[in-house]
C-alpha cells in the first residue's frame, strides 16, 4: 500500500479509491434467496381478523356501556325524585295526624261522640299502702336462669 505524501504537488491520490481484488476476497459471499412458495401463513390472517374484530367491537362495547350508564343514572334520578316526593307526603300526613290527635280534640270526641264525661273528685279513690316492714327475697332459680346457669352447670360437671 502506498502512503500518500502530503508534500507532493498531487492533490489527491486516486489510487487509494480504486477497487482491488484483495478487498473482494476479504468480503464474505452474500447469497440472496427468494421464497419459492410465496403463500401467506393462515395464522397471520387469523390474527389480523381477530385484531380487526377487537378494534370494531371495543368502541361498540364502550358505547353500549355508556348508554347503559346513562340509563341507570336516569333511573336513579327518577327514583330519587319519587323518594323526595314520598318523604314530603309523609311529612304532610304526619302534620295532619298531629293536628287531628290533640288532647282537646280527643276530649271533644269523647264527650260529643261517645257521651263520656270528665271524672269528678267524688268518683276517684286514693289508696295508700304501707310497705315499710316488707322485705322481698329473690328466687334463687331466677338468678340461675339463662346462659349463666349453663356456664355454672358446665363447671359443676367437670
Amino acid at each position: 500500500m502506498k502512503v500518500p505524501n502530503y508534500r507532493s504537488s498531487t492533490a489527491y491520490d486516486l489510487s487509494l479509491f480504486e477497487e482491488r481484488e484483495t478487498r473482494k476476497k476479504d468480503q464474505p459471499d452474500i447469497q440472496v434467496r427468494t421464497n419459492p412458495n410465496p403463500v401467506a401463513k393462515t395464522g397471520n390472517v387469523f390474527k389480523i381478523l381477530m385484531l380487526a374484530f377487537i378494534a370494531a367491537a371495543l368502541p361498540l362495547w364502550i358505547l353500549f356501556h355508556k348508554a347503559e350508564s346513562s340509563e341507570l343514572s336516569r333511573n336513579i334520578s327518577n327514583v330519587t325524585a319519587a323518594l323526595e316526593e314520598a318523604e314530603s307526603e309523609g311529612l304532610r300526613l304526619q302534620a295532619e295526624l298531629d293536628n287531628l290527635v290533640t288532647l282537646a280534640r280527643v276530649e271533644e270526641f269523647a264527650q260529643n261522640e261517645l257521651g263520656m264525661q270528665k271524672i269528678t273528685s267524688a268518683q276517684g279513690k286514693h289508696i295508700t299502702i304501707d310497705t315499710g316492714g316488707i322485705t322481698e327475697i329473690a328466687n334463687p332459680d331466677d338468678f340461675m336462669s339463662g346462659w349463666f346457669s349453663d356456664i355454672v352447670a358446665f363447671f359443676r360437671r367437670s
